[in-house]
């Protein structure tokens, strides 16, 4: 042991001695840091990258029930008629015939052998159904007269000579002047005798 030995162990022999020297150092490697792996994120048609729009909720669409389509109006049927003799008048301001009118066309039709209790007389202003087809097709009369109703109204296409029966489809018609025209012009009255009794006498 050398002198230089023994003296540190006398001096320093209860405590533990470190040898300072140089020692090599060794360099540190860097610590490589790898950046996190950024994966692609897919982003379907439906959807969409806008802030805005992925935090306003989606409302589902109502179902708005389906309006049925009205149904279309019933048109009224023409009146059943119950004798012979169909008579059409025109008077707005009332449903039944003025009295006057009615006792001067129950004369005429007496003189050529009928009358208003045998007769259908239709006031056409309070015709709950105004489409006279029917009487012409089903033939439930079988004299057709009208005092001032034109027979388009009645959604009949034919054309007549005023005061001149004519058959059609076996139905005789007769179209006149209205009743308070006849009753005030004593022509038009021995016009409208001689018409029906001809179409009568002709049946």
């Amino acid at each position: 042991m050398s002198s230089s030995a023994a003296m540190y162990q006398i001096l320093y022999q209860n405590e533990t001695l470190f040898h300072v020297g140089e020692y090599l150092v060794q360099p540190v490697a860097e610590a490589v840091v790898s950046e996190p792996e950024i994966k692609e994120i897919e982003v379907l048609p439906s959807q969409s990258t806008d802030p805005a729009v992925l935090e306003t909720p989606i409302i589902p669409k109502a179902t708005i029930p389906a309006v049925p389509a009205p149904a279309a109006p019933v048109s009224a049927s023409f009146p059943v008629l119950k004798h012979a003799v169909l008579i059409l008048i025109d008077e707005p301001k009332q449903q039944e015939m003025i009295v006057s009118e009615s006792l001067f066309l129950d004369n005429i039709l007496k003189a050529v052998g009928h009358s208003t209790e045998t007769s259908d007389i239709l006031n056409f202003s309070f015709l709950p159904g105004q489409d006279a087809r029917t009487v012409l097709a089903e033939k439930s009369t079988n004299f057709f007269i009208t005092f001032g109703v034109p027979l388009i109204k009645l959604h009949l296409d034919m054309l007549l000579t005023p005061y001149t029966p004519k058959m059609v489809e076996g139905i005789w018609f007769l179209l006149t002047d209205p009743l308070v025209v006849i009753e005030a012009d004593r022509n038009l009255k021995k016009k409208l005798w001689q018409a029906l009794q001809r179409m009568f006498e002709m049946s």
